[in-house]
């Protein structure tokens, strides 16, 4: 009894430990903004040395729109420069220590607002390379740390892929309502479109027997 309740305190203190550490080895953040036209936004994010940023970036709302976008690193390098995209994905595989700035550039539409979404994924491999040195060096009389550590190393792990794949699904989400909006405009084109061509079919049709009466005048 008091070696399961040893074993039971153990998980829970991981899975704490694993929670508040989570925070550390990856971070995600997501955003939905109105880039007004002719306008310019910049978002800044602290990252730290050596870890992996992912980004990815869409254009909400009706076909054909863009924007153009820059990343620079805190040296003042340009790690990303986009040129009248609508979506696109980035990944830095070894990042500085400092801020990242991050810039939206509309400056180009004097007339169209764009809606924007954009994702941001930051994981620390060092956390998940130390949590597995801690592992390779337990020793026998260590048996509880050892699985602590552990267990620990997977959550961070699983907590990665989760966050990945909820970045994909809001994407997917993203691309959804562009397509919703999409065939809402082109459903009231269609319906405009036949409209017109019902009244153009009358009025030929009108001008045609018009046409024929004025041919064959009554006697």
């Amino acid at each position: 009894m008091a070696r399961m309740c040893w074993l039971t305190l153990g998980a829970f203190l991981a899975a704490n430990v694993a929670r508040a550490s989570s925070s550390t080895a990856s971070q995600e953040l997501e955003f939905t903004f109105l880039l007004a036209a002719g306008s310019t936004e910049c978002f800044y994010q602290t990252v730290d040395r050596d870890s992996i940023l992912e980004f990815e970036y869409q254009v909400i709302g009706e076909s054909n729109l863009d924007v153009s976008f820059v990343m620079i690193s805190p040296s003042g390098r340009r790690e990303f420069d986009d040129r009248r995209r609508g979506h696109a994905t980035h990944k830095l595989e070894r990042t500085d220590q400092g801020d990242y700035q991050l810039c939206f550039d509309n400056s180009f539409s004097k007339v169209k607002e764009k809606m924007l979404f954009f994702t941001l994924l930051i994981s620390n491999p060092n956390s998940t390379a130390q949590d597995q040195g801690i592992v390779g060096n337990a020793t026998a009389g260590q048996t509880l740390e050892y699985k602590l550590a552990d267990f620990m190393t997977r959550l961070n792990a699983l907590h990665v892929k989760i966050q990945r794949a909820r970045v994909i699904q809001l994407m997917l989400r993203t691309f959804d309502t562009r397509d919703q909006r999409l065939q809402d405009n082109n459903l009231w084109r269609v319906g405009f479109g036949s409209c017109v061509s019902v009244i153009v079919i009358l009025g030929v049709a009108t001008a045609q027997v018009r046409i024929l009466q004025s041919l064959f005048p009554e006697s």
